[in-house]
């Protein structure tokens, strides 16, 4: 299995290789092995007659002494990092580790230096020195030090006394996890040597020390590079606990590691701004090069990476009580009272970082930990779920990032999500007729859905040089009917819309029966019970079913999700650019999935619904009416329409690698542009961090000027300018009367994109959509995901 590029970053470090802070150690010139050997003695016999007094408070001269072991053990230690293996015994150590290992030279310098702590001065910057000493020997010597129970000895009590009552310094920390991020290194090439440092109990009844690890918990959540080295070194400890049952069971069962991280996780979340400052109207997520900008949101990011990474790597007794702190620290108590605060910026902000969280994690059973969350956890009665779907009909910010969010949920391609969102409302059919049951199965095969489709294009917004879209445009062949269903020809009449079928979501059936076909199979032994109507979340906007104009009903059959989009896309011509480019690609996102219950609800244009079920066809129809109507009360419309074209064929033309960030933005590779093709909205919205000229000047199209003008892009000289929009400013009569054009003309350019996009993937349902079903399984559909059950 892949790893994060926690440890790809270290995989690169080797034997031999110096850290930057130990660059001010200067190595000698080395002469043969005999003469560095009576050298390396000799610096030994003088620290031994030092070592042989009474003790640092007997010596008259006690500072003095200090400073001479002080030197010679500097000169021993590196000319021990040079010493080699003789050629002829390899695995044997070399003269000078074999005669430092016999004198236990390292255990017994480090024990008469600690004796000077009890004086009190001084201490800081001893420490400092023995870790820097330590470090080098560890990452330069050319022999497996670590192997040999002398070194691991000396080891272990120079951390054990980094727990001692010291002053800490940025020099002291930053040795200490130094030298600790080479002992891990060091381990991750030796994994069997971890459990030698695996001290036991000091006494009955106590827990077992494994000082590596314990000394690195606190500087995890730590800022800058040191907090990063920390984290490097912990995922290796992570990795090697995985096939260690002993070291596993000693973070899980005698450590303070998960409860560090999932709180930690709530402090640093608390600390993140309550405000986001949106850079342009287009704005609904966050993006990398955003929350880069913001250190308190970098270092949430951070942490969460790193936690992403434990439960990839950990053994699975620290993997499931990480995700159950997770859950029960972070999710549950931080984040279900911040998505509920009464202030709308503040609902902005937390929508936003957790549609971050979702798309920034990727190990499965951190997502089912966050699905969890959202799906079952209530908060006042209702669950998060609920009130994620009710604010898609509230005001455009909260709404764009509403809908950006549930696209990211979509994106998972997780059964329970779409179990709970529409299924469970589609499952027991209540939303058709008796009669038309049996056809939620029926596939399009001759594109009669693409052609109603396609007919639902305004007449104000087709080419006046073009005829009206014929019929056989739209199928598959022009024989129609009379072609055998079997044989269907990849022909289309050079009016129709361009067909990907790849951009469709197709699953491999798997061989054992997903959960939706269990869920199936219980409503159809069960009878056709409505499902109980979902909670609607107080507060921002009323539900679709009680909203004016819309006959009341004791179930909403589509359920609340599918409600509130076609709520909001009835009002297209109400919504900003911005809401209805997300607004349709998260319904052409729930169209293109296979599954013949909610492929029939979307795309069937045959089925009969419910009187009190509107279907899109009902929905898209409205729309036209309603564009068809402005479009004659508007004298200019032709000119607007044509001024709102160039902008978004001028924001779709920008190179999405331009800008400060594009250092950050993957490119697209060619494989991945040629297998699906970006959706009008994606042409536009990915452009809304790259402030480039060109995008300002497209910005421009639309946007009145001081005299009520707007920048030209075609056919004039570049100081031309044209009519565009009614003058800001004046009455606010005027001002809500030019947003409201602006808005429906946009809505004129979108609509038509979206028909047609709607008619390609119903078309290419047709060449999929028999491969995927299955008439042995009644009711079945494909798995959706491997995130498992949700339940606890």
């Amino acid at each position: 299995m892949e790893r994060m590029n926690w440890l790809s970053r270290l995989a690169s470090r080797g034997p031999g290789h110096r850290v930057p802070q130990g660059a001010s150690l200067q190595t000698p010139v080395m002469a043969d092995p005999e003469t560095c050997l009576m050298v390396f003695k000799n610096h030994w016999s003088q620290v031994v007659r030092i070592l042989e007094r009474q003790g640092p408070r007997a010596a008259p001269g006690g500072a003095d002494d200090l400073s001479a072991v002080c030197n010679h053990t500097y000169q021993m230690l590196t000319l021990l990092a040079e010493d080699r293996a003789v050629p002829s015994a390899p695995t044997a150590p070399g003269p000078l580790l074999e005669f430092a290992l016999r004198e236990d030279l390292l255990t017994r310098v480090l024990t008469w230096q600690l004796q000077w702590d009890e004086l009190g001065d001084g201490v800081e910057e001893r420490r400092a020195e023995q870790l820097k000493l330590f470090e080098m020997l560890v990452s330069e010597a050319r022999q497996p030090l670590l192997r040999h129970s002398p070194v691991r000895e000396a080891l272990l009590i120079l951390l054990d006394a980094c727990g001692r009552p010291v002053p800490s310094s940025p020099a002291l920390d930053e040795g200490l996890v130094l030298l600790l991020s080479q002992l891990c290194v060091c381990l991750a090439r030796e994994p069997s040597l971890l459990e030698f440092f695996l001290q036991p109990p000091p006494e009955p009844g106590a827990a077992p020390r494994l000082l590596l690890f314990s000394r690195l918990v606190p500087f995890v959540h730590r800022e800058g590079t040191l907090g990063q080295q920390a984290r490097d070194a912990l995922l290796l400890l992570m990795a090697l606990s995985a096939g260690s049952p002993t070291v596993g069971r000693y973070i899980a069962d005698h450590s303070y590691f998960c409860p560090v991280l999932a709180t930690g996780l709530s402090a640093l979340y608390s600390s993140l701004p309550r405000k986001i400052e949106v850079p342009g109207d287009d704005w609904h997520c966050l993006r990398r090069e955003d929350w880069l900008g913001v250190p308190a949101l970098a270092l949430f990011m951070s942490s969460l990476e790193f936690c992403n990474a434990v439960i990839q790597v950990a053994h699975p007794l620290v993997q499931k009580q990480l995700v159950d702190y997770i859950h029960n620290g972070f999710l549950v108590p931080v984040m279900g009272p911040a998505l509920h605060k009464t202030s709308v910026e503040e609902m902005i902000a937390s929508t936003a970082y957790l549609e971050l969280f979702l798309r920034s994690t990727s190990e499965p059973a951190l997502l089912r930990t966050f699905l969890r969350f959202l799906l079952l956890h209530r908060h006042d009665t209702h669950t998060i779920l609920d009130t994620l779907v009710a604010r898609i009909g509230s005001n455009s910010r909260l709404c764009m990032v509403s809908l950006s969010l549930f696209r990211t949920l979509l994106n998972l391609s997780c059964e329970d999500v779409l179990l709970q969102l529409v299924l469970r409302y589609l499952v027991p059919c209540n939303h058709v007729m008796l009669s038309q049951k049996p056809a939620v199965r029926d596939v399009d095969l001759y594109g009669r859905a693409a052609d109603k489709f396609l007919s639902l294009i305004p007449r104000c917004c087709r080419h006046r040089a073009s005829s009206p879209p014929r019929p056989e445009h739209a199928s598959w062949a022009r024989g129609g009917p009379s072609r055998e269903a079997g044989r269907r020809e990849d022909t289309t009449g050079p009016g129709s819309p361009s067909v990907d079928s790849s951009s469709v979501v197709t699953v491999p059936r798997a061989s054992t029966p997903s959960r939706l076909a269990l869920f199936l199979r219980q409503q159809s032994l069960g009878g056709s019970e409505s499902p109980a109507p979902a909670p609607r979340s107080p507060g921002l906007a009323a539900s679709p079913a009680s909203s004016p104009g819309r006959r009341p009903s004791p179930v909403e059959e589509p359920g609340p999700f599918m409600a509130v989009l076609f709520a909001k896309l009835e009002n297209m011509l109400q919504n900003s650019v911005y809401v209805n480019f997300l607004l349709t690609g998260l319904v052409a996102q729930l169209a293109c999935h296979p599954q013949p219950l909610l492929r029939s609800f979307l795309l069937n244009t045959n089925m009969v619904f419910q009187p009190s079920v509107k279907s899109l066809l009902q929905v898209l129809g409205s729309v036209k009416n309603k564009i068809e109507s402005f479009a004659a009360s508007q004298e200019d419309f032709a000119a607007l329409l044509s001024k709102a074209k160039k902008y978004l064929i001028a924001r779709g033309k920008l190179d999405w690698t331009e800008g400060p960030a594009a250092g950050s933005a993957p490119r697209r590779s060619d494989s991945l542009v040629k297998s699906r093709r970006p959706s009008l909205g994606e042409l536009l919205l990915r452009h809304a961090h790259s402030p480039t000229r060109a995008r300002q000047a497209a910005q421009m199209v639309l946007q009145p000027g001081r005299d009520g003008t707007g920048l030209g892009l075609g056919g004039g000289s570049p100081g031309a300018s044209t009519p565009v929009l009614p003058p800001r400013g004046g009455a606010p009569d005027r001002q809500g009367e030019a947003l409201r054009v602006k808005n429906a003309v946009y809505c004129a350019v979108i609509f038509p994109e979206f028909l047609k996009e709607l008619a390609a993937i119903s078309q290419a349902h047709a060449v999929t959509s028999p491969f995927l079903l299955d008439t042995s399984e009644e009711g079945s559909g494909p798995p959706i995901s491997g995130f498992g059950p949700l339940n606890p």
